[in-house]
This record gives structure tokens, C-alpha cells and sequence, in this order.
């Protein structure tokens, strides 16, 4: 058996930042996307929670962390 399981050395990894403050920390965050009846799948109206990460410091969501062709 062969074992494809590596070991990540972080101190070769840059820190990712936020494109606003420049600050490296993160909180888990949610978009909430709203479905009109005529698109839904139960044909009702849905809310439905998309998670993102925004910046800790000024609550920034890098483009990134958006949903293919979101913006804010």
C-alpha cells in the first residue's frame, strides 16, 4: 500500500490577508442568497446560507471567499 499522506511544512506558507486591512485573521461568516419562487426548486421562496470567511479586523469578504460571479 502506498501512502500519499504528506507533511505540510507552514513555515514555508505565506499567511493569506485580507484585501482591505492587510490583517491575516479570519472568522467564519455567511452570505445569505435569496431564491425567488420562480427559480426555486420547490417553487416556494428560499433563504439559503453560503459560508465565507471575512476578515476579523474589518469584516471584509476577500473575492475569493465569494461564490463564482458574487460580488458585495
Amino acid at each position: 500500500m502506498i501512502n500519499n499522506k504528506q507533511e505540510l511544512d507552514f513555515s514555508q506558507a505565506e499567511n493569506y490577508t485580507c484585501e482591505e486591512c492587510g490583517h491575516d485573521h479570519f472568522v467564519v461568516s455567511y452570505i445569505i442568497k435569496k431564491f425567488s419562487a420562480l427559480i426555486s426548486p420547490t417553487g416556494q421562496e428560499m433563504l439559503t446560507p453560503v459560508q465565507a470567511f471575512a476578515c476579523a479586523k474589518c469584516s471584509h469578504i476577500n473575492k475569493d471567499f465569494l461564490p463564482e460571479n458574487e460580488t458585495l
